[in-house]
């Protein structure tokens, strides 16, 4: 795999990045420190005015914190789950095609620098590894370390979890993680611990019910192209569990996507510095996990409410978009109702995807038959109901020859015609072959359409899928499908962030 390029000035990491999170840390914990204040009393002696931009970081980094590609809350969740030896880390969970697991960055199955001890008094199992992912439009670097102690259902430790996996009852699970991730829009470098109690691990237990908090600081600069704006926080973040369970199959492994229940809380300081100043800010909220690999984000006094996904971090405004498993189908009332409740109305004019099921006695047809089917899409809300201006359904399981395929939906920063090719936010080159599909409902059909657009000051989005497997080092990646929008862009306002304000 090659190495994600860098050379783009906004996007200096490897060090700078680090050097700021270190005296953003110094500078937040001094905050905490001299004022003698706990996160709520933080939140009262600052001007609790949340913009825009505090919301996108704060859903950037909520995102991040819980999501697996991310070595988020996820990732230590399976970790926790994971059979293990003095030798080797392997997974417990079965690989699919479940499009909340495709184009999988958690760095699982690559763990390398990897050791091992026990400590005998204290029952403590402790591994170490480094997980490192370089992909086009991704690239992150985890140093993890593992603390495990595993007990039967009387309580006594068990010594050689990998060999008498069918005692344990209960984990104690420990792991810190201090990483980087540089994506074609985000930077963020991060400091993070989980501890978790895991009862009802055997056989004998239908649920497994988690106890735990997670806490991270760090530091994310995040380039909003709509808005034409690099922005930046530090921050310091506390999430708890409320009452965590994962349903466990009947047979087979544990399957986080489809079984994790449950409402966590959190607490967020951010800190913006800015003209030599710097101001900090507390937000609170919960999060609710749905069951099928997706969780509802709620920010405390805001309506507006987002949704996360789980594998990849990635949130949506619930206003705007949406994703998730179809729980039924109603086609007298022409609409769907996801797992987590929620209900996608389609009209005369909404576009169907010409993908794995085109109609919904399709959709229908296929929940029968007992296949998880998995839709995402956009659209508005009349009236508090959603109506879905574009929609697609996947079959979840659906393990065919788009397998490897690197799915791409970032700004085109430039068009290269004579090459034949386009870049993804000044990052990525993608080639365009004879073999590429260029989707016609497009607003853009032609490479040249394009790169009109970008010279009369449009901003085009692409949407597609990608195989990383050329020899020329010149290029990233070649285009299977991609899709060419354009998006509205707002004006250059160089007055401050604060314009925008939004009172919780």
């Amino acid at each position: 795999m090659k190495a994600l390029k860098t050379n783009n000035p906004k996007y200096y990491f490897k060090m700078n990045l680090y050097q700021k999170f270190i005296i953003s840390t110094a500078v937040l914990a001094l905050i905490v420190t001299t004022t003698g204040c706990t996160l709520d009393d933080v939140s009262s002696t600052n001007n609790e005015t949340i913009t825009e931009q505090d919301l996108q970081a704060a859903g950037e980094i909520l995102g991040e914190s819980l999501s697996s590609d991310n070595s988020g809350i996820l990732l230590s969740l399976t970790d926790a789950l994971t059979n293990f030896s003095s030798t080797d880390f392997t997974s417990s969970q079965n690989k699919t095609g479940n499009p909340t697991t495709q184009n999988d960055r958690s760095g699982r199955g690559g763990e390398t620098d990897y050791n091992y001890s026990y400590d005998q008094q204290t029952g403590i199992h402790t591994i170490s590894f480094r997980r490192q992912v370089d992909r086009p439009l991704f690239s992150k670097t985890v140093i993890d370390t593992l603390n495990y102690i595993f007990r039967d259902g009387n309580g006594t430790l068990i010594e050689s979890p990998d060999t008498e996996a069918e005692r344990i009852e209960s984990i104690n699970y420990n792991a810190n993680r201090e990483g980087e991730i540089l994506t074609a829009r985000k930077n963020s470098f991060f400091v993070r611990t989980d501890t978790f109690l895991i009862d009802g691990v055997s056989d004998a237990t239908p649920l497994l019910s988690i106890d735990g908090v997670h806490n991270s600081n760090g530091n994310i600069e995040v380039d909003n192209q709509v808005e034409n704006k690099v922005f930046e926080r530090s921050y310091k973040l506390e999430i708890n569990f409320l009452s965590i369970e994962i349903e466990k199959p009947t047979s087979g492994p544990i399957d986080l996507s489809r079984g994790v229940t449950g409402t966590l809380s959190w607490e967020m300081t951010i800190r913006k510095s800015a003209n030599g100043s710097s101001t900090s800010k507390t937000l609170r909220g919960t999060v609710e996990m749905s069951g099928d690999g997706t969780a509802l984000l709620r920010f405390q006094n805001l309506f507006k409410r987002f949704q996360v996904n789980l594998t990849n971090g990635d949130v949506k405004d619930q206003d705007e978009e949406f994703e998730g498993r179809v729980q039924s189908v109603n086609i007298s009332g022409n609409y769907i109702t996801l797992v987590n409740g929620r209900n996608i109305y389609l009209t005369d004019n909404t576009e169907i995807d010409d993908d794995d099921y085109t109609s919904l006695e399709a959709v229908q047809q296929a929940i029968n038959d007992g296949i998880f089917v998995w839709t995402e899409g956009d659209g508005y809300v009349n009236d508090n109901q959603f109506y879905a201006e574009e929609i697609e359904f996947e079959r979840e399981d659906d393990e065919d020859d788009t397998e490897g395929e690197i799915e791409f939906e970032e700004w085109v920063s430039s068009v290269d015609l004579e090459n034949q090719t386009f870049t993804l936010a000044q990052n990525a080159v993608v080639q365009i072959t004879e073999n590429t599909t260029i989707d016609d409902e497009g607003d853009y059909n032609t490479l040249q359409q394009v790169a009109d657009a970008l010279e009369n000051g449009m901003l085009v989005q692409a949407d597609g899928s990608a195989l990383d497997e050329t020899d020329n080092p010149d290029i990233d990646l070649t285009a299977v499908t991609v899709e060419f929008e354009r998006e509205e862009q707002e004006g250059d306002d160089d007055n401050d962030e604060e314009n925008e304000n939004k009172n919780l």
